[in-house]
């Protein structure tokens, strides 16, 4: 009776670790998948963001090309600013 009692229970702790290591795989694959899923998110959101941000250093240059003179006053009002600002530390 006894055997069996131990044999029993060391079948009983065999499932269950055998249940752990599908519960680890499981969580596993889970994380490779949503990592996955995050890089590609990441990806197309950084592309569109680079593509953005083109189109507006584009439309910049375009206004800098046809207005040079009111870029540069603007220019220089910036950099006026900025070494106000910056010279009183």
């Amino acid at each position: 009776m006894a055997n069996e009692d131990v044999k029993k229970l060391t079948d009983d702790v065999g499932e269950l670790k055998a249940g752990f290591t599908r519960i680890a795989e499981t969580l596993a694959d889970l994380v490779r998948q949503s990592s996955h899923e995050a890089a590609t998110r990441f990806q197309g959101t950084a592309e569109e963001t680079w593509a953005e941000a083109k189109q507006k250093f584009e439309g910049v240059k375009q206004k800098i090309h046809e207005e040079p003179v009111t870029a540069a006053v603007a220019a220089f009002g910036i950099g006026l600013l900025l070494g106000i600002l910056l010279g009183r530390r």
